[in-house]
């Protein structure tokens, strides 16, 4: 498989079972297909985007963005929300192509300043975001407002 070509492109519709099967890889397996078909539609939006990469007619990573403004940034900032090539694949170059067509759409966009958040226990994930220039500098705190019935 690994001499047919990349192909990256905006994610469709009919990439909500892939996309859902990627997303079960990287922890999230709540998600029905019709969620994430419903997903994939709202990264048409002005604000988001959806790219997948392709090999042999098979789509094998994702990485989902989210372009908003800032209160204390000249420019926009690009976030990377959710990124996951197929464990099947991993460690081929794939992941590497996805994010720089991301970092081109998103600087295309108006954006200035990128930033993903990445799980303190994928210790290779931070590895390749350092190895790609990224930098950690800050902390992020989260609180979930779970509805309790």
């Amino acid at each position: 498989m690994t001499s047919d070509r990349i192909i990256i492109r905006a994610a469709v519709s009919s990439d909500a079972k892939p996309v859902q099967s990627l997303l079960a890889q990287l922890g999230y397996p709540d998600l029905s297909e019709k969620e994430v078909e419903e997903k994939i539609k709202a990264h048409e939006g002005a604000n988001y985007k959806l790219l997948v990469a392709e090999q042999a007619n098979r789509v094998i990573g994702f990485i989902s963005l989210h372009l908003f403004d800032l209160m204390h940034w000249r420019g926009k900032m690009g976030r990377i929300t959710a990124f996951c090539v197929d464990e099947n694949v991993r460690s081929q170059g794939i992941g590497l192509q996805l994010l720089e067509e991301a970092e081109r759409y998103l600087f295309s966009h108006g954006c200035e300043k990128l930033e993903v958040t990445s799980n303190a226990v994928r210790v290779r994930t931070h590895a390749f975001y350092l190895k790609a220039g990224y930098l950690e500098d800050s902390r992020r705190f989260v609180k979930y407002l779970l509805l309790k019935k």
